[in-house]
C-alpha cells in the first residue's frame, strides 16, 4: 500500500498536479546564460611550450619532448552567467583538466561575479572577476641511469642532460595553482 501512494505522488509531481512550481529548483536556468567555452588555459600554454626540446643520451639517440608534453585532449573550460538583478551576476562553470606523459592539469571549479552600474547617463562601468578552484598542474620526474657516476636517480627530464646535478633539476619541475588563470576586468564605456 506504501509504495501504491508512494508512486501516486511521484506522478503527481511528474505531472505538476498539486504542485505550484514543480521545477522551482532550476528556475535559475532561466537566467542563466553561456559566457564562454575554450580550449586550454594559461597553465595549459605553459606545459605545452616545455615541448619545443630534446636531448641526446650517451649512445647518440635523440628524444624529443614533444609528445611528452602533448595531451591526448586538452583541456576544455565552459563558463556560464546566471543573474542575480539587474546590475549582479554569479559567473560559475567547470574545466576538464589536462593529461599529457609528463605533466597534469587537475580539473577546476570557476567562481566569479559580474557587477555593472550606470555612473551617469551614456556611461557604463562593470567590473568582473573570476578564480578557478583547483586546476593545479605538476609536471613530473623522469628517472635517469647516470651509468657509475650516480647510478639510478630521478631527475627533470628537460634538464636530464644538462650540467646541474640531478637534485637540483628537480626543483625546476613546473608547478603552477589554478590561480594563474584567474582574471579581473573592470571596463567604462561611454556612449555619445
Amino acid at each position: 500500500m506504501g509504495g501504491g501512494i508512494a508512486r501516486l505522488v511521484l506522478t503527481a509531481f511528474s505531472l505538476g498536479v498539486g504542485v505550484a512550481h514543480p521545477a522551482t529548483a532550476f528556475d535559475f536556468l532561466e537566467d542563466t546564460f553561456l559566457l564562454d567555452v575554450r580550449v586550454g588555459s594559461n597553465r595549459s600554454s605553459a606545459a605545452q611550450g616545455l615541448r619545443n626540446g630534446a636531448y641526446e643520451l650517451a649512445d647518440g639517440t635523440q628524444v624529443a619532448f614533444w609528445d611528452w608534453y602533448s595531451p591526448d585532449i586538452p583541456e576544455l573550460s565552459m563558463i556560464v552567467l546566471t543573474q542575480v538583478s539587474a546590475d549582479f551576476g554569479i559567473i560559475w562553470g567547470l574545466s576538464t583538466g589536462e593529461k599529457a606523459p609528463k605533466y597534469r592539469i587537475d580539473p577546476a571549479l570557476h567562481m566569479g561575479f559580474v557587477y555593472q552600474t550606470l555612473p551617469f547617463d551614456g556611461a557604463t562601468l562593470s567590473v568582473k572577476v573570476t578564480f578557478p578552484v583547483g586546476g593545479r598542474l605538476r609536471e613530473t620526474a623522469c628517472v635517469a641511469d647516470y651509468g657509475d657516476i650516480m647510478g639510478v636517480v630521478p631527475v627533470n627530464c628537460r634538464l636530464a642532460a644538462g650540467l646541474l646535478p640531478p637534485e637540483e633539476t628537480l626543483k625546476h619541475l613546473l608547478r603552477l595553482d589554478g590561480r594563474h588563470d584567474a582574471r579581473i576586468s573592470v571596463d567604462f564605456v561611454i556612449r555619445f
